[in-house]
């Protein structure tokens, strides 16, 4: 049985809890968050005792080395000291994305994992989503020959971008971490594992050219739960949280099951409540779209879009080879290949019954992370530190060379 601690109970931590639980391997013997009332919810949803609910993650690592597996899932600016603490004394670690906020702060934590001997997942689910896991297959049989270019888009959707990079958590770069990073590392991990070789430069252009009080409506209000135009605005937060009630748990200020919708509407109908704002009078920062161009070690090339501006929750992929080629969507799972002077051809993946996201990804990776540290032999292991950093520093290049006109930047 693997004892785990849970730095973070929010809508990933929750769900990291929730799937341990399901798999029936392990024992939760203590959360930590900063809000009283996320600690109480973790108290009723695990039977915890008092004594195994912290405020405070200093505290909690005082105790000393409790479990064998520190599950950080806090907010991006926590990352850096927790997981350093929680490696010295001896902690395997489950690490959400990003792993930190700057290139040396990855750097450091990789080292100290490696001198500690420890074992660190960083939470890069799509290498675990069946839709990417069976075009990698299909690149290692041969017969679409050596990859040339890749290209994905990553569809944030109007929502999305609305709920977590203009209301919330990451809408400000000083709170956090760039969005290109924040939101896309895994993505730019992908190609590092299709692809299968060093990334060598990058360039990139992106800007925030919408969410901003130039585009407001005439006659909108500072807040949605009295403006004039809650009825007809697409963004009014009444309208989306009540419709979508795990995005009002995952904003941290409603903590209901959902069902009683005046609650829902009683919490978003408070200014001192930051997802009630208005989307076009935030003091949000971050970028609402942005392109990543990237050069590979013999040529390869690839690209990245990242946009608010789509319905959003999926992601497309478009693999260029020398024999042929392959394009996905995770909106419908299907892949669409061709070799070429052939047929083309579909293939549908199953995905199965999911409770997370990112297309089965998420209970696949925490499966394997077990399956792991439980010696398993079949243990994947796709996504140990070693292996994640170059997404983030091509993350961070990216972004350094957003801020320089689209420089290039070489990857060191």
């Amino acid at each position: 049985m693997i004892k785990y601690i849970l730095i973070g109970y929010g809508q990933r931590g929750k769900f990291y809890a929730d799937c341990l639980r399901k798999l029936n391997k392990t024992e939760l013997v203590a959360v930590c968050d900063t809000k009283q009332c996320k600690l109480d919810l973790a108290q009723a949803n695990y039977a915890l005792r008092k004594d195994q609910l912290y405020s405070d993650s200093d505290l909690l690592f005082s105790k000393g080395k409790i479990a064998d597996l520190a599950i950080i899932a806090s907010m991006d600016r926590d990352h850096y000291d927790q997981a350093i603490k929680a490696l010295q004394l001896g902690y395997h670690l489950l690490l959400e994305k990003p792993i930190a906020q700057t290139e040396q702060q990855c750097k450091e934590i990789a080292a100290l994992a490696k001198r500690m001997g420890r074992k660190v997942y960083v939470c890069h689910v799509l290498r675990y989503a069946p839709i990417y896991t069976s075009i990698k297959e299909m690149l290692k049989s041969g017969q679409f020959g050596d990859v040339v270019t890749i290209s994905q888009t990553e569809h944030v959707g109007w929502w999305h971008q609305a709920h977590s990079y203009v209301r919330g958590n990451w809408r400000r770069t000083e709170d956090s971490t760039p969005m290109i990073v924040a939101k896309c590392c895994h993505d730019l991990d992908l190609f590092v594992w299709l692809i299968e070789k060093e990334c060598e430069k990058v360039s990139s252009f992106g800007s925030l050219v919408y969410y901003k009080r130039d585009h407001a409506p005439t006659g909108s209000g500072e807040y949605c739960y009295n403006c004039k135009l809650k009825g007809s605005c697409v963004y009014n937060c009444l309208n989306f949280y009540t419709r979508y009630p795990a995005f009002a748990f995952a904003s941290g200020q409603y903590l209901g099951d959902g069902k009683d919708k005046q609650a829902i509407v009683e919490c978003f109908s408070k200014e001192s409540n930051p997802y009630a704002r208005c989307v076009y009078k935030c003091d949000n920062d971050v970028v609402d779209h942005q392109i990543v161009n990237m050069l590979f070690e013999g040529g390869v090339t690839a690209q990245l879009t990242m946009t608010a501006f789509c319905e959003g929750g999926i992601r497309t992929i478009r693999v260029h080879a020398t024999k042929g080629f392959i394009e996905a969507s995770m909106l419908d799972n299907i892949i669409r290949y061709e070799i070429y002077g052939q047929k083309p051809q579909e293939l549908h993946v199953a995905v199965g019954e999911t409770f997370g996201g990112h297309g089965g990804g998420d209970e696949k990776l925490v499966e394997d992370v077990i399956n792991d540290l439980e010696g398993a032999k079949d243990s994947l292991c796709l996504t140990s530190i070693d292996k994640s950093v170059l997404s983030h520093l091509m993350g961070f290049a990216a972004e350094q060379s957003r801020l320089h006109g689209g420089q290039v930047i070489d990857i060191h």
